[in-house]
Protein backbone atom coordinates (compact mmCIF):
# COMPACT_ATOMS: atom_id res chain seq x y z
CA UNK A 1 0.00 0.00 0.00
CA UNK A 2 1.46 3.19 -1.20
CA UNK A 3 0.41 6.36 0.80
CA UNK A 4 1.34 9.89 -0.34
CA UNK A 5 -0.56 12.28 2.11
CA UNK A 6 0.68 12.13 5.71
CA UNK A 7 -0.64 15.06 8.35
CA UNK A 8 0.78 19.01 8.13
CA UNK A 9 4.07 18.84 10.59
CA UNK A 10 2.13 21.19 12.87
CA UNK A 11 -0.70 18.49 13.41
CA UNK A 12 2.41 15.65 14.16
CA UNK A 13 4.04 18.10 16.24
CA UNK A 14 0.42 18.51 18.33
CA UNK A 15 -0.17 14.86 18.13
CA UNK A 16 3.75 14.26 19.53
CA UNK A 17 2.98 16.67 22.40
CA UNK A 18 -0.24 15.45 23.01
CA UNK A 19 -2.32 18.70 22.43
CA UNK A 20 -5.07 17.37 20.03
CA UNK A 21 -8.30 16.98 20.91
CA UNK A 22 -8.91 13.21 21.10
CA UNK A 23 -10.93 12.87 17.96
CA UNK A 24 -8.15 14.52 16.34
CA UNK A 25 -5.57 12.23 17.83
CA UNK A 26 -7.67 8.94 16.97
CA UNK A 27 -7.43 10.06 13.43
CA UNK A 28 -3.75 10.45 13.30
CA UNK A 29 -3.13 7.23 15.59
CA UNK A 30 -5.11 5.65 12.64
CA UNK A 31 -3.42 6.70 9.92
CA UNK A 32 0.27 6.13 12.09
CA UNK A 33 -0.98 2.82 12.02
CA UNK A 34 -1.08 2.06 8.61
CA UNK A 35 1.92 4.70 7.47
CA UNK A 36 5.33 3.68 8.08
CA UNK A 37 6.72 6.60 6.90
CA UNK A 38 4.23 8.83 8.66
CA UNK A 39 5.47 6.86 11.83
CA UNK A 40 9.06 7.64 11.07
CA UNK A 41 8.30 11.27 10.75
CA UNK A 42 6.62 11.16 14.31
CA UNK A 43 9.93 9.40 15.35
CA UNK A 44 11.91 12.18 13.86
CA UNK A 45 10.04 14.72 15.47
CA UNK A 46 10.00 12.87 19.20
CA UNK A 47 13.73 13.10 18.91
CA UNK A 48 14.03 16.23 18.21
CA UNK A 49 12.01 16.95 20.84
CA UNK A 50 13.85 14.95 23.41
CA UNK A 51 17.07 16.58 22.03
CA UNK A 52 15.28 20.13 23.11
CA UNK A 53 14.01 18.60 26.44
CA UNK A 54 17.60 17.70 27.29
CA UNK A 55 18.63 21.21 26.75
CA UNK A 56 16.18 22.61 29.57
CA UNK A 57 17.36 23.26 32.97
CA UNK A 58 16.21 21.11 35.74
CA UNK A 59 13.04 22.34 37.68
CA UNK A 60 11.66 21.13 40.99
CA UNK A 61 8.87 19.06 41.52
CA UNK A 62 6.24 20.26 44.35
CA UNK A 63 4.93 17.81 47.10
CA UNK A 64 3.10 15.14 46.02
CA UNK A 65 3.23 15.85 41.89
CA UNK A 66 4.30 12.18 41.30
CA UNK A 67 0.96 11.44 43.12
CA UNK A 68 -1.11 13.69 41.14
CA UNK A 69 0.60 12.56 37.84
CA UNK A 70 -0.59 8.67 38.63
CA UNK A 71 -4.14 9.84 39.90
CA UNK A 72 -4.63 11.50 36.35
CA UNK A 73 -3.61 8.40 34.66
CA UNK A 74 -6.29 6.84 36.24
CA UNK A 75 -9.36 8.42 35.58
CA UNK A 76 -9.64 7.47 31.81
CA UNK A 77 -12.53 6.15 30.99
CA UNK A 78 -12.81 2.66 29.08
CA UNK A 79 -14.60 3.93 26.04
CA UNK A 80 -15.58 0.45 24.84
CA UNK A 81 -18.66 -1.21 26.12
CA UNK A 82 -18.59 -4.85 25.35
CA UNK A 83 -21.81 -5.49 23.63
CA UNK A 84 -20.70 -9.04 21.67
CA UNK A 85 -18.58 -12.04 22.67
CA UNK A 86 -14.76 -10.52 22.81
CA UNK A 87 -14.07 -13.42 19.98
CA UNK A 88 -16.85 -12.09 17.40
CA UNK A 89 -15.85 -8.61 17.88
CA UNK A 90 -12.42 -9.37 17.30
CA UNK A 91 -13.05 -10.84 13.77
CA UNK A 92 -15.27 -8.13 13.03
CA UNK A 93 -12.68 -5.60 13.80
CA UNK A 94 -9.86 -7.07 12.09
CA UNK A 95 -9.99 -5.20 9.27
CA UNK A 96 -9.48 -1.97 11.26
CA UNK A 97 -6.51 -0.82 12.16
CA UNK A 98 -6.05 -1.07 16.06
CA UNK A 99 -6.69 2.74 17.03
CA UNK A 100 -10.34 3.07 15.87
CA UNK A 101 -11.26 -0.67 16.56
CA UNK A 102 -11.51 0.97 20.57
CA UNK A 103 -14.51 3.35 18.54
CA UNK A 104 -15.93 0.57 16.22
CA UNK A 105 -15.56 -2.42 18.20
CA UNK A 106 -17.93 -4.50 15.92
CA UNK A 107 -16.28 -3.31 13.07
CA UNK A 108 -17.49 -1.21 9.66
CA UNK A 109 -20.16 -3.48 9.37
CA UNK A 110 -21.41 -2.99 12.77
CA UNK A 111 -22.00 0.90 11.93
CA UNK A 112 -25.39 2.29 11.72
CA UNK A 113 -25.08 5.22 8.77
CA UNK A 114 -27.36 8.57 8.37
CA UNK A 115 -28.73 9.28 5.21
CA UNK A 116 -26.92 13.01 4.59
CA UNK A 117 -27.42 13.02 0.60
CA UNK A 118 -27.98 11.57 -2.40
CA UNK A 119 -24.81 8.54 -2.11
CA UNK A 120 -23.67 9.77 1.13
CA UNK A 121 -23.97 8.86 4.37
CA UNK A 122 -22.38 9.92 8.06
CA UNK A 123 -21.95 8.12 11.45
CA UNK A 124 -20.91 9.86 14.46
CA UNK A 125 -18.58 7.69 16.62
CA UNK A 126 -18.78 8.43 20.88
CA UNK A 127 -15.64 9.44 22.53
CA UNK A 128 -16.33 10.04 25.96
CA UNK A 129 -16.58 13.67 26.23
CA UNK A 130 -18.01 16.45 25.54
CA UNK A 131 -16.84 19.16 23.56
CA UNK A 132 -16.80 20.93 20.03
CA UNK A 133 -14.69 18.27 18.27
CA UNK A 134 -16.23 15.68 16.45
CA UNK A 135 -14.95 12.24 15.35
CA UNK A 136 -16.90 10.58 12.60
CA UNK A 137 -17.23 8.32 9.41
CA UNK A 138 -17.70 9.69 6.16
CA UNK A 139 -19.23 7.50 3.36
CA UNK A 140 -19.36 8.28 -0.06
CA UNK A 141 -20.43 5.88 -2.82
CA UNK A 142 -18.22 5.08 -5.49
CA UNK A 143 -18.53 7.97 -8.76
CA UNK A 144 -20.86 10.12 -6.30
CA UNK A 145 -19.41 13.53 -5.26
CA UNK A 146 -19.59 15.81 -1.81
CA UNK A 147 -21.02 18.95 -2.66
CA UNK A 148 -18.39 21.86 -2.56
CA UNK A 149 -17.20 23.33 0.36
CA UNK A 150 -14.87 24.97 2.93
CA UNK A 151 -14.43 24.35 6.77
CA UNK A 152 -14.88 26.63 9.45
CA UNK A 153 -12.19 24.96 11.32
CA UNK A 154 -9.49 21.79 10.80
CA UNK A 155 -10.57 18.54 9.20
CA UNK A 156 -8.87 15.85 8.91
CA UNK A 157 -9.62 12.88 6.86
CA UNK A 158 -8.24 9.52 6.77
CA UNK A 159 -9.58 7.35 4.00
CA UNK A 160 -10.09 3.23 5.29
CA UNK A 161 -11.35 2.38 1.83
CA UNK A 162 -11.66 3.26 -1.72
CA UNK A 163 -10.47 6.63 -2.58
CA UNK A 164 -11.37 10.04 -3.78
CA UNK A 165 -9.89 12.83 -5.69
CA UNK A 166 -10.39 16.80 -5.62
CA UNK A 167 -8.11 19.53 -6.29
CA UNK A 168 -5.09 18.05 -4.26
CA UNK A 169 -5.13 14.95 -5.83
CA UNK A 170 -6.27 11.84 -5.43
CA UNK A 171 -6.57 10.15 -1.77
CA UNK A 172 -6.70 6.43 -1.66
CA UNK A 173 -6.89 3.71 1.63
CA UNK A 174 -4.63 5.33 4.40
CA UNK A 175 -4.13 8.90 2.67
CA UNK A 176 -4.95 11.71 4.78
CA UNK A 177 -6.19 15.19 3.85
CA UNK A 178 -5.38 17.88 7.10
CA UNK A 179 -7.63 21.37 5.81
CA UNK A 180 -7.67 24.24 7.90
CA UNK A 181 -9.98 27.05 6.62
CA UNK A 182 -9.03 28.26 4.02
CA UNK A 183 -9.79 25.48 2.20
CA UNK A 184 -12.44 24.58 -0.46
CA UNK A 185 -13.02 21.52 -2.74
CA UNK A 186 -15.38 18.74 -3.78
CA UNK A 187 -14.53 15.01 -2.82
CA UNK A 188 -15.37 12.88 -5.80
CA UNK A 189 -15.79 9.46 -4.90
CA UNK A 190 -13.48 7.05 -7.65
CA UNK A 191 -15.84 4.31 -9.59
CA UNK A 192 -16.06 1.42 -7.85
CA UNK A 193 -16.67 0.08 -4.05
CA UNK A 194 -17.47 3.05 -1.51
CA UNK A 195 -15.03 5.83 -0.50
CA UNK A 196 -15.26 5.28 3.51
CA UNK A 197 -13.60 8.20 5.86
CA UNK A 198 -12.56 8.81 9.37
CA UNK A 199 -13.07 12.41 10.20
CA UNK A 200 -12.48 14.64 12.72
CA UNK A 201 -14.07 18.63 12.46
CA UNK A 202 -14.36 20.79 14.89
CA UNK A 203 -17.26 23.34 13.10
CA UNK A 204 -19.40 23.18 10.52
CA UNK A 205 -18.72 22.79 6.79
CA UNK A 206 -19.52 25.82 4.68
CA UNK A 207 -21.31 25.11 1.30
CA UNK A 208 -20.86 26.72 -1.40
CA UNK A 209 -24.56 26.22 -2.99
CA UNK A 210 -27.62 28.00 -1.69
CA UNK A 211 -29.52 25.11 -1.69
CA UNK A 212 -27.23 22.95 0.61
CA UNK A 213 -27.34 25.44 2.86
CA UNK A 214 -30.58 26.37 3.41
CA UNK A 215 -30.51 22.21 3.94
CA UNK A 216 -27.50 21.75 5.93
CA UNK A 217 -29.00 22.13 9.36
CA UNK A 218 -31.10 18.53 8.60
CA UNK A 219 -28.09 17.19 7.14
CA UNK A 220 -26.29 18.17 10.18
CA UNK A 221 -22.60 18.21 8.84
Amino acid sequence: MTINHHPDITTLMAFSAGTLDEPYAAVVATHLAMSEGGRESLRQINAIGGALLNDEPEAELSNGALDRLLDSLGDEDDRITVTEPAAAQARAADALPLPLQRYIPGGLESVRWKWTGPGVATADLAWGKDGRSRLMLLRVAGGRRVPEHGHGGQELTLILQGAYKDRFGVFAKGDIADHDEDVEHQPIAEPGEDCICLVAVDAKLTFQGRLMRALQPLFGI
